[in-house]
């Protein structure tokens, strides 16, 4: 049984636990909320789940829907591995490369902080070029997918400020992608292909899924910890008051809450009859 976790963007905390997460199960959860307040969520942020992303469009037609950047480089690594475990000949060159490509990943950040005044896509460009180059014709393929890997990288590091620039960028890299050799490649620009609107979405308005993602590495090491967890209801429990907000132990939604202290507010407010009175 799967578990579907909802955060608040701006604070980071839990504000619901969902026994499930079918389409059914997301549906459920989004009718206790009412429009306006489905109207007040601006921005919605998921991994490339598309129930998740199916109930968004459905519930909040006016949020700003995207799909976090971290899954997508996720999925191209494990198609960058596919690709060099089918192709990797040598043990050692096949390493040397793999290791290179570890390098200007982690190097990445330092160089665009050392060229702030300089074309750093340009350089960043050069740089994998002159670094991969060194492999042999009989890695031609490898190469050619850690290049395009790298490409998408640079894309993504960007600070895009332009919808369609971005766009257009990204779309010379899929057509970059789905025309090399390397199946694992094309799939992988298929992927993005079919996550492209999200994709731009997230990285316009600099929406992810940092919060939840540290969020639920807490949550599996608390599992650990406690050596499983009992019924469900004792789940949602103990985790709205380990991770959510402070009124959240009884377990209620945060529209029960909203809901009852607004009764409570209008009940205490004066009458105007009674100032009257007075």
């Amino acid at each position: 049984m799967f578990w579907a976790c909802a955060y608040d963007g701006a604070t980071g905390c839990l504000v619901d636990v969902i026994e499930g997460r079918g389409a059914d199960d997301m549906d459920q959860w989004f009718k206790q909320f009412g429009l306006d307040e489905r109207k007040h969520v601006a921005y919605f942020c998921s991994d490339m789940y598309d129930i998740y992303l199916n109930a968004a469009k459905k519930w909040c037609q006016f949020a700003c829907i995207g799909v976090d950047r971290f899954h997508v480089a996720k999925i191209g690594v494990e198609c960058i591995d596919d690709a060099r475990r089918r192709l990797q000949k040598g043990a050692s060159n096949g390493a040397d490369i793999k290791r290179r490509h570890r390098k200007l990943a982690a190097n990445r950040g330092k160089r665009r902080r050392e060229h702030k005044g300089e074309p750093w896509v340009d350089l960043e460009k050069k740089t994998i070029c002159n670094i991969l180059a060194i492999c042999d014709s009989k890695h031609s393929h490898l190469r050619q997918a850690y290049l395009v890997l790298q490409l998408y990288y640079i894309w993504q590091d960007h600070p895009w400020t332009d919808r369609q620039e971005c766009e257009k960028a990204l779309n010379n890299w899929i057509m970059k992608a789905s025309g090399l050799a390397i199946p694992e490649m094309r799939r992988f620009a298929k992927t993005v292909a079919k996550y492209q609107q999200y994709l731009v979405t997230a990285t316009i308005s600099h929406i992810n899924t940092a919060r939840a993602e540290s969020t639920n590495d807490k949550i599996k090491e608390l599992k650990r910890e406690s050596r499983g967890f009992g019924t469900f209801d004792e789940t949602r429990r103990r985790l709205l008051l380990a991770f959510g907000a402070p009124d959240a132990v009884e377990g209620a939604t945060a529209y029960e809450r909203r809901k009852k202290a607004r009764v409570s507010a209008y009940a205490s407010k004066p009458s105007k009859r009674s100032k009257k009175k007075h």
